[in-house]
């Protein structure tokens, strides 16, 4: 399975809630995330939060860069999922001033 940029534009549009993409999202959109890829850009998100909280191990952190390059094509992607792991993980007061205007630019600008 290949995540691209696309994929992960739809997910922040729908919050993060793939109801919300099959009740509202056109069909293109949905034809996107027929394959688990909604459910896999929520693990890896999970993921990228256990990271920053270092409750991962080495190994599991090995695998899961492992399995980011294996997905994305670019580091671009990759911190992409890096915000949206603070933009939908952490609560907002763990949130800095600079994360809460990176939020709306991303909102913006995509």
């Amino acid at each position: 399975m290949k995540l691209t940029k696309k994929h992960l534009g739809i997910f922040d549009t729908y919050e993060g809630k793939k109801s919300s993409l099959e009740n509202v999202g056109t069909s293109k959109e949905k034809e996107l995330f027929q394959n688990g890829e909604f459910e896999k850009i929520t693990e890896l998100v999970q993921t990228e939060y256990k990271i920053k909280k270092n409750e991962l191990s080495k190994s599991e952190i090995q695998n899961h860069k492992s399995e980011l390059n294996a997905i994305f094509d670019n580091n671009w992607n990759k911190k992409s999922l890096k915000y949206l792991s603070k933009k939908y993980c952490e609560s907002k007061k763990e949130q800095s001033t600079l994360d809460s205007i990176m939020s709306i630019l991303w909102a913006m600008f995509g």
